[in-house]
């Protein structure tokens, strides 16, 4: 015989009750927990704001120095940047082609066996 299925909800008990307070009473802790936590987050992210604006603004203000004082642009933090003046015949030649001494093979090959 199939348990019968009742539609009417079951008397209110003291253990019952116990039980939804207790519950109810976890939930609580937990939401309280969670907005705690919330809060710590928000104000450490508040404080990395406050802390990349003040970058933002030291940055901002060395780049209006650097663009109302003449001479000191790129090359004032980089270096004075100066080309290569090498006029060696081997920086004239083309890297593209091999260097042949005679060899009918311009390469050099070798096998490694390990």
């Amino acid at each position: 015989m199939p348990p019968k299925i009742s539609s009417t909800p079951r008397k209110n008990c003291e253990m019952g009750e116990q039980v939804e307070l207790s519950k109810m009473m976890t939930k609580r802790q937990r939401i309280q927990h969670e907005l705690q936590m919330m809060k710590q987050r928000m104000e450490l992210l508040n404080s990395q704001l406050s802390l990349l604006d003040s970058q933002i603004e030291a940055k901002e203000q060395a780049i209006q120095e650097l663009r109302q004082s003449p001479g000191k642009g790129v090359a004032a933090i980089f270096g004075e940047i100066k080309p290569i003046q090498d006029r060696s015949p081997l920086s004239q030649t083309p890297l593209s082609e091999p260097i042949n001494r005679g060899n009918s093979n311009p390469f050099k090959t070798f096998h490694l066996e390990y």
